[in-house]
């Protein structure tokens, strides 16, 4: 999607809250989720989001800067397990690339990819060590009990 690209791209996030904001509103969603970027790596940043039964699942992407149309994420991460909330979840993340730039390294001049390709993990070069892709980082969910942060 265009806000996929975006954020992959630029780190740009109001193309991919407007179609997330689209998702709530035929009630495919609950809420967007923001947090601030990583400055320098090793880095962390933290946030807060509301969870129910209803919605369960997480979706969480950011870019890999500076990159072509590198990102990390998770897609629909179920953190109701077994009739339960998952008290906390360490995710490895993998690269992707977006399918939307044809660069091949980090400081690649702009390449448009058209047409766009599927959005497929990185499993070589620039990422590959030996035989292994390491992962770029984590994402940690730890459940709070606490006043709900606002919904949109």
């Amino acid at each position: 999607s265009v806000g996929i690209e975006q954020m992959a791209e630029l780190g740009a996030t109001a193309p991919l809250s407007f179609e997330v904001m689209g998702a709530i509103d035929s009630g495919a969603a609950r809420s967007v989720v923001r947090g601030g970027g990583v400055g320098l790596s090793p880095g962390s940043v933290s946030t807060e989001f509301v969870l129910d039964q209803q919605y369960p699942l997480i979706t969480l992407v950011t870019m890999v800067a500076p990159s072509p149309d590198w990102f990390v994420g998770v897609r629909g991460l179920n953190l109701f397990v077994n009739g339960q909330w998952v008290d906390q979840l360490v995710v490895s993340l993998d690269p992707y690339d977006a399918g939307t730039d044809s660069g091949t390294t980090y400081n690649s001049p702009d390449a448009d990819t058209q047409p766009r390709e599927p959005i497929t993990r990185i499993t070589g070069f620039p990422f590959l060590n030996g035989s292994v892709v390491q992962p770029m980082g984590t994402f940690t969910f730890t459940r709070i009990d606490g006043p709900a942060p606002s919904s949109r």
